[in-house]
């Protein structure tokens, strides 16, 4: 799935995205920080030691006929589906929180189970594994400049307290502060050295495929090429759009209440995961 950083980029550019609703988007710029929070935060796991299947509310191998995780948290905790009642920043994270989920589910169809899942043909699954996360190591270093800055100081800035009934505050309060210093200038991501140690592989061996174009065209994009990638990104963009839409709209309408279309009634319908 995604990395943290991978769902940060895609969060900054959700922000900018043409299509989403003026009156959403004015909402979440000025919950900005909540919302790229929330973004990440099903990844606290990490951190409070629960099963991968009570944040991301869903379970692998994906069946026909599962109920997509962002539709299945609001069905388990119906009080999170309603906006409107909640705190600003706690609506914004949770926004994001869908977000991620939408993110994760979509890249175990379209990118990891066609092209590193157990059912490929070329090479082991172990390897497949290895290269799968060789591939989203790599693209963290691509992304990852464009994420400095003023990352750390917003992401810090959020206090998640309560803000979750299935995940205790202090573990999602230990998430942001694992997360937010590898923002920090000349700080480096962890994210080979957790991939490294979680299949046994030395983090070397990490560096010098994913500092080798010619070695990462040969060996990765063979498999899968950066079109591929992005047709995944921008198909997100859209569906995270009507998502946002689907969740936030009528909450937001009073509050920006700029002309705003109504989302696509097959938004956040399975028959489109």
């Amino acid at each position: 799935m995604p990395t943290p950083f991978f769902h940060l980029s895609l969060a900054q550019d959700l922000l900018k995205y043409p299509a989403l609703a003026e009156p959403v988007r004015a909402f979440l710029v000025s919950q900005r920080c909540a919302f790229l929070l929330g973004n990440t935060a099903a990844d606290v796991q990490v951190i409070s030691g629960q099963k991968r299947t009570a944040t991301h509310f869903f379970d692998l191998p994906i069946q026909p006929g599962d109920t997509p995780p962002w539709e299945r948290l609001l069905v388990l905790y119906p009080a999170l589906g309603q906006p409107h009642l909640l705190d600003p920043q706690q609506a914004a994270f949770l926004a994001g929180y869908l977000c991620h989920l939408r993110a994760d589910w979509d890249w175990v169809l379209e990118i990891f189970i066609p092209v590193f899942g157990p059912h490929c043909s070329w090479g082991t699954f172990r390897q497949r594994l290895y290269y799968h996360n060789v591939l989203r190591a790599y693209l963290d270093q691509q992304l990852l400049p464009g994420l400095r800055g003023s990352m750390e100081d917003c992401l810090g800035s959020v206090d998640p307290d309560g803000w979750l009934p299935f995940v205790a505050s202090r573990h999602l309060q230990a998430w942001r502060d694992l997360l937010t210093p590898q923002f920090h200038p000349g700080a480096a991501a962890q994210t080979v050295e957790v991939f490294a140690a979680r299949q046994g592989i030395p983090s070397t061996a990490y560096y010098d495929l994913i500092t080798s174009e010619t070695r990462m065209q040969a060996e990765i994009f063979v498999h899968i090429p950066s079109e591929q990638i992005e047709g995944y990104r921008q198909h997100l963009l859209v569906e995270s759009a009507y998502l946002l839409e689907s969740y936030l709209g009528a909450a937001v309408r009073s509050i920006f209440p700029a002309k705003m279309p109504q989302p696509a009634s097959t938004a956040i319908s399975p028959s489109q995961a």
